[in-house]
């Protein structure tokens, strides 16, 4: 067993409080992972508290737990370990990254190859799917409780960051943790599959509609891009929620290398995703001052948007070029 792995049981094991944080804008494997890692201390007689800076999309909030999630800096506790799950850097907990950062001890779990070794000790794990996947290695590990919904948490976390079992970054592992889950509590994956990623609410269709209205194409339909913005959200009657998954309809469409996803969140400032079929676009998403993984990455610019889109465009062409054999190949 790695040292910073044995260091990291050991403070699960003699430290009694934690506070449990992960990023902005919590997806599947941020919630799963939480609540899973979360259950696990309580039920081993610690002290608990889990914090989001956002509240827990709609469709995660089936989950057993989910209500206790906090976006509450006043909730957290003094003197505890602070165990930030799922993030790069302490900047993508929000404002949870000044009383993380004040923690004598900081353990870091994370999967994403941009991360930046935060912590005072680090579990970082870039061939792991999700940071679920390595949670439940380290609850293995620590021989710290599993229980249905602990399981039923890790997956969501596992099924979600790999967009049901079908992207690149599924591996043997993943399919054997995912196994190792389903068999421990007979968790029925056919009602969870349903419950994340087909049932959606009216105005999720109302918003697609208008956001696949600005579908357009950039080097030879290489480059596919969509854009989204408050005032659509808000003619939509959808949640900013609503946005997972979008992302998606660029990069399935025949012969698009890169999908593009801009979100004006402001006059100000854009928020911009990025899909991929063989560009690594955590590489494009660093040019631009984000991270994230090879095939899905993202960023936040400030600035006019169409300045903004215009620099994104650019650099994706950039990154499409390098694809290209060169003439002397």
């Amino acid at each position: 067993m790695k040292e910073q792995t044995k260091a990291i049981i050991r403070l699960l094991q003699q430290r009694s409080s934690f506070n449990l944080v992960s990023h902005i804008r919590p997806d599947g494997d941020s919630i799963g992972s939480l609540l899973g890692l979360g259950e696990s201390l309580f039920r081993a007689g610690k002290r608990v508290r889990l914090f989001t800076e956002d509240r827990v999309p709609r469709k995660y909030a089936f989950l057993k737990g989910s209500e206790k999630i906090s976006s509450s800096a006043e909730r957290w506790l003094d003197d505890a370990v602070a165990i930030v799950l799922d993030c790069t850097d302490l900047e993508r907990t929000g404002e949870f990254r000044v009383p993380a950062a004040r923690s004598r001890d900081i353990i870091n779990i994370d999967h994403h190859r941009t991360n930046s070794y935060f912590g005072t000790a680090n579990l970082v794990d870039a061939s792991a799917a999700a940071t679920g996947e390595i949670i439940f290695r380290l609850l293995e590990a620590a021989a710290l409780p599993l229980t249905t919904s602990i399981a039923e948490a890790l997956y969501v976390a596992l099924a979600t960051d790999t967009g049901s079992f079908k992207y690149e970054n599924t591996t043997a592992e993943t399919h054997r943790t995912a196994a190792a889950l389903l068999e421990s509590h007979r968790l029925n994956p056919g009602l969870l599959s349903e419950q994340i990623f087909d049932l959606r609410p009216l105005p999720f269709y109302l918003l697609l509609k208008k956001v696949l209205g600005t579908l357009e194409f950039h080097g030879g339909k290489k480059v596919a891009t969509i854009t989204a913005s408050r005032d659509m959200l808000e003619q939509s009657g959808a949640l900013i929620e609503d946005l997972d998954g979008m992302i998606n309809y660029t990069r399935n469409i025949e012969g698009v290398e890169i999908g593009v996803m801009f979100f004006i969140d402001s006059p100000t400032e854009t928020k911009v995703g990025f899909r991929s079929r063989k560009a690594d676009v955590s590489v494009l998403a660093e040019i631009l001052g984000g991270g994230g993984h090879a095939r899905a990455a993202g960023c936040r610019l400030k600035g006019p948007f169409e300045q903004t889109r215009e620099r994104v465009i650019e650099e994706a062409l950039l990154a499409i070029a390098k694809l290209e054999p060169s003439g002397n190949d």
